[in-house]
């Protein structure tokens, strides 16, 4: 969801931030050919438990546009015009799912490029380990989460994603496989 007055920090092609003023969010991401790209910042979450690694899934509202009902990673959006990147996953989280982290619980475990726009992906995990279960959806941009065991995650996004995460994730696995980075923490 996008909120009354915000902004989306623009980028060149290398990945450098543009100060240019920002891009409305009414106007979408860049489309593959313009000459500035839009980022987002995602949040992968994770914990260890005495059965093994759990990722954590977030199902998206049916009150949003994009995906409604649709399972999805745990958190993640647009960096907003001069917000570090950082700060925009450590936002995201809080704002989608109600988890207070901070950078020194994150990662960043992959930077690919969108497939369908001018969109450059950060993502980032996050050890959840210890953390209490108190999550919240304040604002109505998602229903439920769920734990899924890491030996489930790929049957997970097969089954539940509806082709949205399902591309992305196949993008992410072809440059380091998300799930690795998890156990090798």
């Amino acid at each position: 969801m996008y909120h009354e007055g915000e902004l989306w920090q623009e980028f060149d092609k290398s990945g450098e931030p543009l100060m240019n003023g920002g891009r409305l969010p009414s106007l979408g991401n860049p489309k593959v050919g313009e000459s500035v790209y839009s980022s987002v910042a995602i949040v992968w979450l994770f914990r260890k438990t005495e059965s093994g690694i759990e990722v954590l899934f977030q199902k998206r509202s049916e009150k949003v546009d994009r995906f409604p009902g649709t399972w999805d990673i745990a958190a993640g959006g647009h960096i907003n015009y001069g917000e570090s990147v950082i700060d925009a996953a450590i936002r995201e989280a809080r704002e989608e799912i109600g988890a207070e982290i901070d950078k020194t619980m994150l990662s960043l475990a992959v930077v690919t490029p969108s497939l369908f726009a001018n969109n450059i992906l950060r993502e980032f995990i996050c050890d959840y380990t210890g953390h209490p279960d108190n999550f919240h959806f304040d604002d109505e941009e998602v229903s439920e989460v769920k734990w899924v065991p890491l030996e489930e995650f790929d049957d997970f996004i097969i089954k539940n994603a509806k082709g949205h995460v399902v591309d992305h994730h196949a993008d992410s696995r072809q440059n380091k496989n998300t799930a690795a980075h998890c156990q090798n923490d």
